[in-house]
């Protein structure tokens, strides 16, 4: 296996994946693709700390916090200080966040139905067994950054 191409052609394809994501999620209500982002991880895994979902998305503080006030605003999310600790905010959705989160996954769910629907009928439990495969180990490698930045008292 030639992992130079191996690994050009996964990046080109989270690329167009993300790049097809990006396009429909623009039509999806005027939420932006880190609205988006925000809401989905909300939606799969319930209320975090303001702090847990930057890590989790990836963003800095402050990008964190403009995106979450704006969602605030637009009344997809609330924001609760945490009982314990006042520094401590935590976020979650709300009724309209989560009709917004569903639709979401309707318009992303949609979008991959017409992209397997490329793919020769007698392929595709192939791919979906593939990209299963390839989750995992993606997830493990997340695992393992998040695990190294713990230890190191760093923030993934």
């Amino acid at each position: 296996m030639d992992t130079l191409a191996t690994g050009a052609l996964l990046r080109e394809v989270a690329r167009l994946h993300v790049q097809l994501q990006r396009e429909d999620v623009s039509r999806c209500d005027s939420t932006t693709s880190t609205q988006c982002l925000i809401l989905t991880e909300l939606g799969r895994h319930g209320e975090l700390t303001l702090a847990d979902l930057g890590r989790r998305v990836g963003l800095d503080k402050g990008w964190m916090s403009r995106t979450v006030d704006g969602l605030a605003a637009d009344g997809l999310v609330h924001k609760m200080p945490s009982e314990t600790d006042r520094r401590t905010i935590h976020v979650g959705l709300t009724p309209t966040g989560e009709a917004r989160y569903d639709a979401l996954n309707r318009t992303l769910n949609s979008q991959a139905e017409r992209v397997i629907s490329h793919i020769p009928v007698e392929d595709q439990d192939c791919v979906f067994h593939a990209l299963q495969l390839l989750q995992e180990a993606l997830q493990s490698e997340w695992q393992a950054i998040l695990e190294r930045a713990a230890v190191e008292g760093g923030a993934a």
